[in-house]
C-alpha cells in the first residue's frame, strides 16, 4: 500500500513537471533576451495593515548578466548588479551597501529575474516542487511549494505568471510564512533594445558606503 502511494506520487510529481514545460521553454527563451526594460507595480498585503501598499518602479535588464532596479516614484531605493556585486542603495538617505549576489536578501529578487542558477527551472525543481499549473489567454501559471525546511519557515508559496507570448515572467508572487503577500507585476517590456552601459554604474561618492 505504501509503496503504491509513493509511486502515485512520484508519478503525480512527474505528470506536474511535465504539464510545466511552456514555463521551462519561456524562461530558456527570458534568458536569450538581450535587453528587458519595463515597469512595475509592487502589491504588497501585510497582515497587520488594512491597506495593500502599491509601490511602482522600474527594470533595466541584461539577463544573466546585469540588472538595475528603481523602486518607488521618486525613486526611494536602487539596487544595482553589475556581473560581480550587488549595490543595495537608500536614495533617500543617501547610503550605499555592497553584496556578494550569494547573498541571502537579494536571493529572491535574483530568482525574481531569473539571475543566477539557482533561477534556472531545473535549479528551482530542486527546492521547489509545483503543486499546480494552469494555462489561459496566452498567460501560463505555475504554483510552487518549498522543499527545504529552513525555506519552509519563511515561504509558504511562489506563484509565477509568464507570457508565452513575449517569453517573459510579467508576475511573480510570494506567500510568506507570516502571512505576508508580496506580487510584482511587470509591465509590457521592451525587449532587445540598447541599454548603456552607464545604466549599471553610479556615482559612487554621492553616497555614504557601509565597510
Amino acid at each position: 500500500m505504501v509503496r503504491s502511494f509513493l509511486l502515485l506520487l512520484v508519478l503525480s510529481l512527474q505528470v506536474l513537471s511535465d504539464e510545466a514545460a511552456p514555463l521551462r521553454e519561456a524562461l530558456k527563451k527570458q534568458a536569450a533576451h538581450k535587453s528587458v526594460v519595463a515597469t512595475f507595480r509592487q502589491t504588497k498585503k501585510v497582515p497587520a495593515l488594512t491597506d495593500d501598499i502599491k509601490t511602482m518602479g522600474k527594470l533595466w535588464l541584461i539577463p544573466g548578466k546585469a540588472f538595475r532596479w528603481e523602486f518607488g516614484m521618486p525613486v526611494r531605493q536602487t539596487i544595482i548588479y553589475n556581473g560581480s556585486e550587488v549595490l543595495m542603495i537608500d536614495e533617500v538617505k543617501k547610503t550605499g551597501e555592497r553584496l556578494s549576489p550569494d547573498d541571502r536578501s537579494v536571493k529572491p529578487l535574483f530568482l525574481t529575474l531569473g539571475m543566477g542558477k539557482d533561477a534556472s527551472f531545473d535549479e528551482m525543481l530542486k527546492v521547489f516542487s509545483i503543486t499546480s499549473t494552469n494555462e489561459a489567454k496566452g498567460r501560463f501559471n505555475a504554483t510552487f511549494s518549498p522543499k527545504q525546511r529552513s525555506i519552509k519557515k519563511i515561504i509558504k508559496s511562489l506563484l509565477m505568471q509568464v507570457n508565452l507570448e513575449a517569453s517573459f515572467v510579467e508576475r511573480i508572487g510570494w506567500t510568506q510564512r507570516d502571512g505576508t503577500e508580496t506580487m510584482t507585476e511587470f509591465f509590457t517590456p521592451e525587449l532587445n533594445i540598447l541599454i548603456p552601459s552607464s545604466t549599471f554604474s553610479i556615482e559612487e561618492s554621492a553616497y555614504q558606503w557601509e565597510k
